[in-house]
């Protein structure tokens, strides 16, 4: 073989290795240039827009697909405190205090949660090839708005009265299921002002682990596993590892439980599950209202804004009793068993039919989160990262004099 050819060799060997090297970083020099890209995978039953590293919709579970490539825009978010968490279209995007995204064209939702502050909404529009920049500054939540510690964990949770009488429950414009209006009677009862959060949940959980099972549905599995998660990958992240919640949910309201989940806790608080009725007079004081706060709409009273944040942020949505996040947040599981007439229905007996979940949640809009609507009914053994539950005692009976 000619010695020049041999001697050829080498140099195309070694220019290939250099190049194999190098061509990784540059790729990676590239990416970090060009910013986080998100909309690289859409929901197909949604038809809602994710990162390239999420595979699963948050919201209902499905398989995402490659999106089409679409035109982007620059958003950019400042916000103060500085370590406040973001979120944009309902998916954490990291923490301040300013966050720069590559995003799709179009309408956007953001939000903003910072504990000890109440949440900021809000809705930006970013132009195709343009930078779109937006400030939020978090206000203090006053101290009434706020749980008290101490007041507002376990079984010494702060609970509001609702006063004894006769309601008007359901709704002539609303779903075939909440008509006709009924009257219903209550003697009265105690309902806790918040959902139980994580952090309360946790106390129930440690006493399991101390006493055993003693306060469980007897129908429920033999030594049933009561800590809150799913394997589903769009609900690792607020799943529990190693007994203790997710970090920065102490706060929030506990989800990933099933109904059995929820009446063993009441029972451990010395509570119970609410009725039907006694929730949804509860949220609207049966006077015919369309949501706690009145019959307008509004997102400044509730929480939509992709994941659950901590109870009583939203204080405009408070009900005639008192009651916080009535709608929004997260659905409540109550005792009662679906049935398309409200009028029959009957306490879940834990083994025939569906327990009915009430008040919408962060991926609800206006439709669920009517004081009336009463059509979401699932297993018993149902997990969602939108549902959890609070508690309701019965009235003590007054002392004889």
């Amino acid at each position: 073989m000619p010695r020049h050819v041999a001697s050829a060799r080498p140099r195309v060997s070694l220019f290939a290795n250099v190049w194999r090297r190098w061509l990784p970083a540059l790729g990676v020099l590239l990416c970090l240039q060009a910013g986080p890209v998100m909309a690289a995978r859409e929901c197909p039953t949604c038809a809602k827009s994710f990162d390239d590293g999420v595979n699963f919709c948050p919201f209902d579970g499905g398989k995402l697909r490659q999106a089409e490539q679409a035109e982007t825009g620059t958003l950019i978010l400042s916000v103060t405190p500085a370590d406040a968490a973001m979120s944009v279209d309902g998916l954490p995007r990291g923490n301040g205090p300013e966050l720069r995204l590559q995003v799709p064209a179009g309408e956007h939702r953001i939000e903003a949660t910072a504990p000890g502050h109440a949440a900021q909404k809000m809705r930006v529009t970013v132009s195709s090839g343009q930078e779109q920049r937006l400030a939020l500054e978090l206000t203090p939540a006053a101290p009434s708005d706020a749980p008290k510690n101490g007041s507002n964990s376990g079984f010494r949770g702060e609970m509001v009265e609702v006063k004894g009488g006769v309601y008007m429950l359901g709704n002539e414009r609303g779903n075939p299921d909440e008509r006709p209006m009924r009257k219903v009677k209550t003697p009265g009862f105690r309902i806790d002002r918040y959902e139980v959060t994580c952090s309360e949940y946790q106390r129930f959980l440690e006493a399991v682990k101390r006493e055993g099972h003693n306060w469980c549905h007897p129908d429920e599995p033999h030594q049933k596993d009561h800590v809150p998660y799913h394997t589903y990958a769009w609900a690792l992240r607020f799943s529990w590892l190693g007994g203790r919640p997710p970090a920065g949910m102490e706060e929030a309201p506990v989800v990933l439980v099933d109904w059995f989940d929820a009446c063993a806790y009441a029972k451990w608080a010395g509570k119970r599950l609410p009725t039907e009725d006694e929730w949804e007079i509860a949220a609207g004081g049966g006077d015919g209202r369309e949501y706690p706060w009145g019959n307008q709409y509004s997102t400044d009273n509730l929480n939509t804004g992709g994941y659950p944040v901590r109870v009583g942020s939203f204080p405009g949505g408070v009900s005639p009793w008192g009651v916080l996040d009535m709608a929004g947040n997260v659905a409540e599981w109550t005792a009662t068993c679906y049935e398309p007439d409200a009028r029959d229905g009957r306490l879940f007996n834990g083994h025939t039919g569906q327990p009915i979940i009430r008040g919408g949640s962060w991926d609800d809009e206006s439709k669920g989160s009517r004081v009336s609507a009463r059509d979401v009914h699932r297993s018993p053994f149902y997990r969602s990262t939108t549902v959890g539950f609070r508690c309701v005692a019965d009235l003590l009976p007054e002392p004889k004099r």
